[in-house]
């Protein structure tokens, strides 16, 4: 029977997704339980209390506005411990982790992580959540990989 090997594969365990590089980021939703803020609320939006912008969900919004800039390979599920919402996100980074770069093309460098806790931070409030009370750190939840 004919066999076929991949003689040149390798597996760097976390960080391996079929030759990608996966950096790890940590969304922190600062002081609230967004676990069952998952979705839209068509409810709020239909009776008034949102606009159609304001009832989407906060967790999604933040997953958008980075996913505007990069590849999200992999989502965590949402956890709520301490009074903090965290979500964990792992995203392609081609040859390695982000370096300090001018992501925002203002002045001056940021990290990869300022540059998402800047996206995330957008000014809007989703389903009574400020996303000023948003941040993200180069992480899995405070622990370094």
């Amino acid at each position: 029977m004919a066999q076929l090997f991949k003689r040149n594969d390798a597996i760097v365990a976390p960080f391996f997704k079929n030759g990608v590089t996966l950096q790890f980021f940590t969304i922190t939703f600062t002081g609230a339980d967004l676990t069952a803020k998952l979705g839209a609320d068509n409810a709020g939006f239909v009776a008034g209390t949102y606009t159609a912008e304001q009832a989407k969900s906060p967790v999604a919004k933040a997953i958008e506005n980075i996913h505007a800039r990069v590849s999200i390979e992999i989502l965590g599920t949402p956890r709520y411990a301490s009074s903090d919402t965290t979500l964990v996100i792992g995203v392609a980074a081609i040859g390695g982790d982000y370096p300090a770069d001018n992501y925002d093309g203002i002045t001056g460098t940021e990290t990869m992580a300022t540059y998402l806790t800047a996206l995330v931070k957008d000014g809007g409030t989703y389903q009574g959540f400020a996303m000023s009370g948003a941040a993200v750190a180069a992480n899995v939840r405070g622990v370094a990989l």
